[in-house]
């Protein structure tokens, strides 16, 4: 190998997305979107996956559900979303940009969203926010997000 090709190795090793730099997302969380309440569940990166759960909460019924999984495979980070009891495969959004902080994943091709991102903001919290275009016109959902407690005491 000579000195171009290591270098190359080298950049490509330094810049190589790591799952452990989303455990800013792992643990429970619960938040308010008007009358609706948020709750999303994330397990710790281990064996190159985290699970993760949500739900929305109305009039004490559940309007809405998804489970996820974040994937390593071969480098490459892959959220994959499936929506409530739905019978059709997960849907992938591929790790597009990553920090300490972010966690940006994109399916161009999908209907609705084509990127879901997660930030960790600087007073505390998670913030996640799905967008895209819906029916030719732009469109941003927020899910603002505090800690909330894992324990089966802390259910409503």
């Amino acid at each position: 190998m000579g000195y171009p090709e290591a270098m190359l190795l080298l950049l490509l090793m330094a810049t190589a997305a790591d799952l452990n730099q989303l455990s800013f997302m792992t643990g429970c969380w619960e938040g308010k979107r008007g009358a609706v309440s948020l709750e999303e569940h994330w397990t710790r990166p281990a064996a190159g996956t985290m699970l993760g759960m949500s739900r929305e909460v109305k009039d004490g019924r559940t309007i809405f559900s998804e489970f996820m999984r974040i994937e390593e495979k071969d480098g490459v980070i892959t959220y994959m979303a499936r929506i409530g009891d739905a019978k059709v495969s997960a849907t992938p959004f591929r790790l597009i940009r990553l920090s300490d902080s972010e966690a940006v994943f994109e399916n161009p091709a999908h209907d609705f969203p084509q990127r879901i991102l997660y930030r960790k903001p600087p007073g505390g919290g998670l913030h996640a926010r799905i967008e895209g275009t819906d029916k030719g016109q732009p469109r941003g959902v927020d899910f603002p997000f505090q800690r909330g407690q894992c324990d089966a005491t802390s259910a409503k």
